[in-house]
């Protein structure tokens, strides 16, 4: 492959922290001459990024591995790598598996992927990367390369996790916990802004951490964000309970650009499933942080992760997720059956509660949860929203933007002028998934319905 005939290609499964990693592989390799393939069957080199964090995630990661295989077949010089949590956990023995496979690499490998695909390239070597990188800080030396204008930003500030809950993969596949400097995070802030970004939202694995080892703090990092002229919103995920301070409470009723929105999940309401988990926190403590949550901001929109079926969860245990559910009325949910990850704790547990019971769990829960998020959100019709647009739909039907609660709502009378724009918007339908309405002002063309020209901001 000749300098001018190099072309790149990146499949991202999995997090928003993923889709962060391989906007930073990408850059690299555009720096290093690659130019981007949309069409993944056509690129000289074809990276897939990876998620680890359930079995289902994996075994999509393997299908498509299946399918590449003639692909490789019939262009023997493309290159196939696989890159994050997978490529980490499972390392050698994808190559051991996979004979068409060309680089295998963990997440700490992001910065060097430059080097190692040319590895590949000039010397026909497979070649294995997942070996942690143990700087205290986590830096970037150059700055990711920004080629389009994404209103909203997720911004990495943080890799790895001190926690090992016994379910969780994350320490393993991403190391211990390492901080980028706010110095070095506001220079990209300032970056994204510069070319339309509004909202920033900050990504670790365990957010309320972030800075621990180098003497800085989330709270510093979102005070410092609000004074940057141009940040309109700002977010951040994922919270642990264990380490969400009154410093970071407080912010929510202090903070003018900081949105009025956490996820914070507690992933069973039971103490004795909590104790099992390693969780650090107790059901009770957990309700104290709403609390103080809703005392700082009274409108604030909580959203959680909920694990049914976790080793020796009784139907008590279940119950008590019920509780916490109905106690708190979350706004949003991410609700799973527990999957075994080989190389856990609870993967030696056993007490395997049977699929059948896992299921049964699910479907009542989400039948409550979001049958209360359904009823949250008919209670806004009729109201005007704020929503920022973002982007076209995936089918191309409405363009779409989340509110400062983080409500997904659909614009029938927006076009591609209002991408960027923080628009009033009279809600006219909602349901457990996202809300519809029209823009204030504009005439109330649903672009769904009429071939005219839609409206712009």
């Amino acid at each position: 492959m000749s300098g001018l005939e190099k072309s790149i290609h990146i499949k991202t499964f999995g997090c928003q922290m993923n889709v962060f990693d391989s906007d930073r592989m990408e850059s690299i390799l555009v720096r290093q001459g690659y130019r981007k393939e949309a069409d993944l069957a056509k690129a000289d080199v074809l990276l897939i990024n990876t998620c680890s964090i359930r079995d289902k995630s994996e075994h999509k990661v393997l299908s498509l591995l299946g399918q590449l295989k003639p692909l490789k077949e019939k262009y023997p010089h493309k290159v196939i790598g696989i890159t994050g949590c997978v490529g980490q956990r499972m390392g050698r023995a994808l190559l051991q598996r996979v004979a068409h496979l060309d680089l295998v690499m963990g997440p700490d490998g992001v910065e060097r992927v430059g080097e190692l695909v040319e590895e590949v390239v000039s010397r026909g070597r497979r070649v294995l990367e997942t070996s942690f990188d143990n700087q205290k800080e986590r830096s970037y030396s150059q700055p990711a390369v920004i080629d389009k204008v994404r209103p909203s930003e997720f911004l990495t500030v943080m890799k790895g996790c001190d926690h090992f809950c016994t379910y969780c993969i994350v320490p393993f596949v991403r190391g211990r916990e390492k901080s980028r400097p706010i110095a070095e995070l506001l220079d990209d802030v300032r970056r994204f802004v510069d070319r339309g970004t509004k909202e920033i939202t900050f990504l670790g694995q365990n957010i309320n951490t972030y800075g621990k080892r180098t003497g800085e703090s989330l709270a510093e990092l979102v005070l410092c964000t609000n004074e940057i002229q141009g940040v309109e919103r700002i977010r951040y995920v994922t919270s642990h309970p264990r380490d969400l301070g009154m410093d970071l409470i407080r912010q929510f009723g202090q903070v003018e650009k900081l949105c009025p929105a956490l996820h914070l999940p507690f992933q069973s309401g039971s103490n004795a499933v909590l104790k099992r988990m390693a969780r650090l926190y107790t059901r009770e403590e957990y309700l104290e942080k709403i609390a103080a949550l809703r005392a700082a901001r009274s409108d604030i929109a909580l959203s959680t992760d909920v694990i049914v079926g976790f080793p020796g969860e009784t139907d008590q245990d279940f119950e008590q997720s019920m509780d916490v559910i109905r106690e708190v009325g979350f706004s949003g949910a991410f609700l799973f059956k527990y999957s075994p990850r080989p190389g856990t704790r609870a993967f030696e547990f056993g007490e395997e509660v049977p699929d059948s019971v896992k299921t049964e769990r699910l479907a009542h829960l989400q039948e409550v949860c979001f049958g209360k998020i359904h009823e949250e959100n008919k209670g806004l019709v009729g109201s005007t929203v704020s929503c920022l647009i973002e982007a076209l739909d995936k089918k191309g039907r409405y363009y779409t933007g989340r509110t400062p609660h983080g409500k997904l709502v659909h614009v029938l009378n927006a076009g591609e002028a209002c991408i960027g724009k923080i628009l009033d918007v009279e809600v006219t339908e909602g349901n457990a998934s996202n809300l519809k309405g029209y823009y204030v002002g504009a005439p109330r063309q649903d672009r769904t319905r009429d071939s005219e020209k839609a409206v712009s901001a």
